[in-house]
């Protein structure tokens, strides 16, 4: 149990390793241990498997020794009533008495790590009757099974103080109790008693305990010189968030390496200023590292925030980001959706806008809307495969619009084609030449396009059919349909992370009949992530999510928005949130290099620890009874 748990922390590292390169081998190793991981059997299964290991391999211990049927017999309830019971009663107890408050410690693991226990006591106790049968010495087996209590309460430690976030006394009230039950249970059985039994026990288990206190420190410490986090503590941190869904532990470490930095935030308001319908919000915020983690939601938590204040549809699509700008907790998240709420206050509003220009160059596409003075871009290098885009083209592409005549550029990354997971998604310059030379075209061509009046009509819908698992996020699927003249054009935004190749262009051929043009973007967002067993650890749109249901859903909310047009305005607040804490890329970086320095260290110091200790309690436990 507890080396699935270490493995279990060594994927959460190594899909922090891979968070920002595809390129690497890490997440197909580590996606497999996912569901060997956390796929307990249930309670009433691991009590059966605890009886069954326990009466068929004492039986067969005893008739090693005895080789009768009375031999049998005895082995029978020893199975039972000295071991199944004292241990499935004292996990109970625990549970319910003494570890109820730990969030991680329930029935189900504590049942767990019974099991792997008494697989243990009953190695311990073949080896004991083989000796005892050559030997012939008669209390051989006896002494087994007090050596195997000594084994468990050092092995209990290891465990519970690696994994439990209890306090010390409730610690070692839950380490030492099932052994002693253990241990009551075997003098009773076998009603031998004396006290160098006692003092054998207690130098046996002082050497162990020391022994895992020792190697416990020294991981701990491989942390602590790394990022100056114990390797532990971040490893109970990450238990409490994979297994519990509980953030406050690991962004409580995120918070203490993370830095501060400002972060820009687009606002874009349709309809008028007393009756606004419509909202597009381009954060520069990357929503993740993963699951409920950082800003993982955070499209999601935008989008609902201001659709409550404003009682209207919100569209939260990509700013140009990448994992530098993970926020570092919820804590954070909160911040930032109350300077958001502050700051989405309109006043100015522009009745014009032009026709969207789309240009493309090599593999980069780009199109461009003038709202205004607003010069509103989307970029892809569909149907290449494309990852996050750095910060320094989003100002490249800001300076050139503003040269071009714009008075303010908004950037969005449409995130929307991704190849297979053994692909590397590394942008060249090349393709990043491409995509700044599309986007030039298209944001030239439109500052110089006649603006007009336009409509607006927006529609969102949630499909019940899919869900995180599958890729899509709690946001949806929304359109923007804009009206301009007699051609329509629309945005359309799903809640996932990226989406399959060849995907989008599938999804703007099936709307030919009720649009001019339209481009498909994804929002990023990483709640979708480190829940599923496939290699990257998630699905994007369209992996698993069947392609014709998507598309008819998206059909729909399209055909909704463009149904219910009217005309409107534009209104939008570029603006700084200032101050906000990040985890960033280089701490992500740092926590992944961790992992190797932590593990080989355990493979170096765990046989110099603990072959040693194992054999000088074998010899003190020999010295003093025999």
């Amino acid at each position: 149990m507890l080396n699935s748990y270490l493995l279990t922390f060594k994927r959460f590292l190594e899909v922090i390793k891979v968070i920002n390169s595809q390129k690497t081998a890490y997440v197909t190793k580590a996606a497999s241990y996912y569901k060997k991981l956390f796929s307990f059997p249930k309670y009433w299964i691991l009590i059966a498997l605890i009886f069954t290991l326990n009466v068929f391999s004492s039986i067969i211990v005893f008739l090693v020794v005895f080789s009768t049927f009375w031999g049998m017999i005895r082995g029978f309830l020893f199975g039972i009533l000295a071991l199944s019971c004292p241990m499935i009663l004292a996990d109970m107890i625990s549970v319910n008495l003494i570890t109820k408050t730990d969030v991680i410690f329930n029935l189900k693991r504590s049942a767990s790590l019974s099991l792997v226990l008494c697989g243990f006591i009953q190695i311990i106790l073949f080896f004991g009757a083989v000796l005892q049968k050559l030997l012939a010495n008669s209390i051989i087996l006896f002494y087994s099974s007090i050596f195997s209590v000594c084994i468990i309460l050092s092995f209990r430690f290891l465990v519970l103080v690696i994994v439990t976030e209890l306090k010390s006394f409730r610690v070692m009230l839950s380490i030492i109790l099932q052994p002693l039950l253990y241990l009551f249970s075997i003098m009773m059985f076998w009603r031998i008693w004396h006290p160098v039994i006692i003092l054998a026990m207690i130098l046996t288990s002082s050497v162990m305990l020391i022994a895992s206190f020792v190697f416990i420190y020294f991981v701990n410490k491989q942390g602590e010189l790394a990022i100056g986090i114990g390797a532990i503590d971040l490893f109970k941190g990450f238990l409490a968030n994979w297994l519990e869904d509980l953030t406050y532990p690991l962004e409580t470490y995120f918070e203490k390496i993370g830095s501060i930095s400002d972060v820009s935030i687009a606002i874009l308001a349709f309809g008028k200023k007393e009756a606004i319908n419509a909202l597009m919000v381009v954060p520069e915020i990357h929503p993740g590292p993963f699951r409920n983690l950082g800003s993982s939601n955070i499209p999601y938590m935008i989008q609902k925030t201001l659709g409550e204040k404003y009682n209207a549809i919100t569209m939260v699509t990509k700013g140009i980001s990448s994992h530098e700008l993970d926020l570092a907790s919820q804590q954070q998240c909160e911040k930032v959706l109350k300077e958001i709420e502050k700051l989405a206050k309109f006043s100015v509003f522009s009745p014009k806008a032009t026709k969207m220009i789309r240009a493309e160059v090599g593999l980069g596409k780009a199109t461009c809307q003038m709202f205004g003075d607003l010069a509103l871009v989307t970029i892809t290098c569909a149907p290449e495969s494309m990852e996050d885009i750095l910060s320094e083209i989003n100002t490249e592409i800001i300076d050139e619009g503003k040269k071009m005549g714009a008075l303010h550029v908004v950037v969005i990354d449409a995130h929307n084609s991704i190849g297979g997971a053994e692909e590397v998604f590394d942008m060249s310059d090349e393709l990043l030449k491409d995509l700044k030379m599309a986007t030039r075209m298209a944001i030239k061509k439109a500052v110089n396009e006649f603006k007009e009046s336009f409509e607006i009509g927006v529609a969102t819908v949630t499909p019940v059919e899919f869900g995180v698992i599958q890729g899509m996020g709690e946001g949806g699927i929304t359109a923007l349909v804009v009206v301009v003249g007699k051609q329509r054009y629309a945005y359309i935004t799903i809640d996932g992370n990226n989406m399959i190749r060849g995907l989008r262009e599938k999804i703007r051929f099936s709307l030919n009949d009720l649009i001019d043009d339209c481009e498909v973007l994804t929002t990023d967002t990483h709640s979708v992530n480190a829940l599923s067993s496939s290699i990257r650890g998630y699905y994007p749109i369209g992996e698993v999510i069947n392609h014709k249901t998507l598309i008819s859903y998206i059909r729909n909310v399209v055909m909704q928005a463009a149904s219910a047009t009217q005309k409107s305005e534009n209104s939008y607040r570029l603006e700084t949130i200032k101050n906000i804490k990040f985890i960033g890329e280089r701490r992500l970086i740092e926590l992944s290099k961790l992992v190797d320095s932590t593990f080989k260290f355990m493979i170096r110091a765990a046989p110099i620890i603990f072959i040693p200790a194992f054999l000088l309690s074998i010899i003190s436990f020999y010295i003093l009874l025999f």
